[in-house]
C-alpha cells in the first residue's frame, strides 16, 4: 500500500500543498513548527478521517477558513483509488473514487498507515482508555466490521447507562427492557472479544522476535485484560460470564448508573519476563516496545492484507543508540512505503537517506529531491 499524492486546502498551516511521493522512504526536513507533523497528521486523517493528536476536527482547519479538503491517490495492490475527507464546522464527509460513503466505518481500512510519535509512549504509560483506542483503530484497519460492532456496543451501552439512571429515580420500571438490551450486548460483545482476542494472539507470535531482533532481550508479549479472566476465546463461557456479572451487579449498576462488567473496561498490558512494562521498564525500553509493536503492526497487515501499510514515522531516529538504530532499519528496507520527519538529517541512517526522496521545509516553501532509485514497481490500473 502507497499513496501517490496529496493534496491539502485549508489544513492546518497549508493553504494549498500538493506532494508527490516516493515509493520507498520519504524524508521531510525542517525546525520545528515549520508543518512536518502537519503532513504526516493529513495522511493520518486522511485513513481514519479523524486526527491521531489532541484537538477536535475544527482544529485541523486553516484558522482562517470554514473547511479543509484532503485528497489522496493510493496504490493498493496494483489499484490506483482516490480518497478524499471534507471537514467543515458542521459536517465531515468521506468520497472513495469522487463517489459519497455514507458510512465512516465504510471508508476506514481502505487506506491504512501504521504511526510511530514520541506520543505513542502513552501506550504504555497512558489510560487503559488510550490502550482501547489502540485496539480498535488497528483492529478496525484490518476489519471494517469490527468498527461497526464496536459502534453497536457503544450505542447500546449508553442506552444502558440511561436506563440504570431511569431506575435508579423509578424502580417500578420495567426491568424486562434491561434484559432485552443485555442480551443484545452480549451478542455484540462476542464479537469484538473475538476480534481482541484474535489480534493479541496473532500480535503475541510477532511481537517477541521483532523485539529480541531489535534489543537482545526475550520474553515481551501482550496481555490481554479482561474482567471476565479468560486467557482464551470460549463463546459460552463468556456469555454465561456476562449473564451472571449483569445479575450480580445490577443492584449497584442501578445506584451508580453505569455498566460496570464489559469490553468498554478492556486493557492490554505489555509484559517483558512477565512484568509490566508500565511500572519495571524504563522510558528507552518502553519507546523500543512501542516501536516493536508498530513493526509487528506492520508483518501483521502484510499477513492479512497482503500488502504493508504506510509507515509514518515522527522523529523516530532520535535518542536511539546506533545498534537498534540499525536493527529498525533492517524492517524499514523490506517493501513498506516510508515517510519520516526530522529537524536533522543527521539523526538519520546515510543509508537510508541515499535511497530516499528529500523534501527541505523552509518559510512555508518545500523543495524536493531524489526518489529515483530503487522503485519497486508502478501500477497503471486504477478503479
Amino acid at each position: 500500500m502507497r499513496i501517490k499524492s496529496l493534496k491539502l486546502l485549508n489544513f492546518r498551516n497549508y493553504k494549498e500543498l500538493n506532494l508527490d511521493f516516493f515509493e520507498g522512504i520519504n524524508i521531510f526536513i525542517g525546525e520545528n513548527g515549520v508543518g512536518k507533523t502537519n503532513i504526516l497528521e493529513a495522511i493520518y486523517v486522511l485513513s481514519l478521517t479523524k486526527s491521531n493528536r489532541y484537538g477536535t476536527n475544527l482544529d485541523l482547519i486553516n484558522h482562517q477558513e470554514e473547511s479543509t479538503s484532503l485528497i489522496g491517490e493510493v496504490d493498493y495492490l496494483d489499484y490506483l483509488k482516490r480518497y478524499q475527507v471534507d471537514i467543515s464546522k458542521n459536517s465531515k464527509k468521506v468520497y472513495i473514487n469522487n463517489q459519497e460513503i455514507k458510512r465512516i466505518t465504510d471508508y476506514i481500512s481502505n487506506f491504512c498507515v501504521t504511526t510511530f510519535m514520541p506520543s505513542d509512549i502513552d501506550i504504555i504509560k497512558g489510560s487503559p482508555s488510550t490502550r482501547r483506542n489502540l485496539l480498535n483503530i488497528q483492529i478496525g484497519e484490518l476489519y471494517n466490521n469490527y468498527l461497526k460492532y464496536v459502534n453497536e456496543y457503544n450505542s447500546l451501552l449508553k442506552i444502558r447507562n440511561d436506563y440504570l439512571k431511569k431506575l435508579n429515580i423509578n424502580g417500578n420500571m420495567d426491568f424486562k427492557y434491561l434484559e432485552v438490551i443485555d442480551q443484545k450486548m452480549i451478542e455484540i460483545s462476542l464479537k469484538i472479544y473475538y476480534f481482541r482476542y484474535f489480534y493479541v494472539s496473532e500480535i503475541n507470535k510477532i511481537i517477541p522476535v521483532v523485539f529480541k531482533k531489535i534489543t537482545n532481550i526475550s520474553n515481551l508479549q501482550l496481555e490481554y485484560v479482561n474482567n471476565l479472566n479468560l486467557e482464551n476465546y470460549d463463546e459460552e463461557k463468556i456469555k454465561d460470564l456476562l449473564k451472571n456479572k449483569f445479575k450480580k451487579n445490577l443492584n449497584k449498576e442501578i445506584i451508580l448508573g453505569m455498566t460496570l462488567n464489559g469490553v468498554h473496561r478492556d486493557d492490554l498490558i505489555f509484559k517483558i519476563n512477565s512484568y509490566d512494562a508500565k511500572i519495571y521498564a524504563s522510558e528507552g525500553q518502553q519507546k523500543m516496545i512501542v516501536i516493536a509493536y508498530k513493526i509487528s503492526e506492520l508483518l501483521l497487515f502484510k499477513k492479512i492484507k497482503k500488502e504493508y501499510p504506510v509507515l509514518l514515522l515522527d522523529d523516530v531516529f532520535s535518542e536511539i543508540d546506533v545498534k537498534k538504530r540499525n536493527n529498525i532499519i533492517k524492517y524499514l528496507k523490506s517493501d513498506i512505503q516510508v515517510i519520516i520527519t526530522t529537524n536533522d538529517i543527521l539523526n538519520i541512517d546515510k543509508s537510508l537517506v541515499d535511497e530516499a526522496k528529500i523534501f527541505k521545509i523552509k518559510n512555508g516553501n518545500i523543495k524536493t529531491k531524489g526518489g529515483v532509485k530503487n522503485v519497486r514497481r508502478k501500477s497503471n490500473k486504477s478503479l
